[in-house]
């Protein structure tokens, strides 16, 4: 399998492998805007997908270290949701000597537009409390982060802040969009 890959115009896929998510660059110009930056591992290949063009901002679908300890090796600032935010390393106590990255803010904002990008952001919580969904209205491309998975599977709730019940409300708003392609914080699109 390839570990970079065009999914749509001006839209990258850089896979992640192993303890990293998948990591989405969209490019305008010479900008790119990431969606994860995920562990760090993958750097060397977002660097090659990104060819030269700066990231303007991040956003990070939840707050686990595989999405965002990315972000230590990024100049630009990441956004997470609020409700991760706040409980960031507590989300990664499971990681000895977790420290999270210095660069993130609160994600504060609904909807952006960058280039010919319209971005909604999708309050998702279940997999952890402030995990988000982003759809991006011209392309019809859902990142659900760890929400939903290729193939029906869904983000695991037995790490803390997972939630079952909110997991499952979260699924029942995803499944009324209408998608081109499930584009997933990991494994293969669908």
């Amino acid at each position: 399998m390839e570990t970079v890959e065009k999914i749509a115009a001006n839209v990258c896929l850089i896979y992640g492998e192993g303890f990293c998510s998948n990591i989405y660059a969209l490019f305008h110009g010479r900008n790119a805007l990431l969606i994860d930056s995920g562990s760090g591992s993958s750097i060397p290949k977002l660097d090659e997908a990104l060819d030269g063009r700066k990231v303007e901002r991040v956003i990070l679908t939840h707050g686990h270290a595989d999405h965002t300890h990315g972000m230590n090796y990024i100049s630009a600032d990441g956004f997470l949701h609020n409700a991760d935010l706040k409980i960031i390393q507590k989300l990664n106590d499971f990681l000895p000597n977790y420290r999270p990255p210095n660069n993130i803010d609160p994600l504060d904002f609904d909807s952006l537009k960058f280039g010919d990008f319209s971005l909604k952001i999708i309050h998702t919580p279940g997999h952890s409390p402030g995990g988000i969904s982003i759809f991006e209205e011209k392309t019809k491309l859902l990142f659900s982060g760890d929400t939903q998975f290729a193939g029906g599977g869904v983000g695991r709730t037995d790490l803390y802040g997972g939630n079952e019940a909110e997991l499952m409300k979260s699924l029942q708003i995803l499944s009324k969009i209408k998608y081109s392609k499930l584009c997933p914080g990991h494994g293969p699109l669908e």
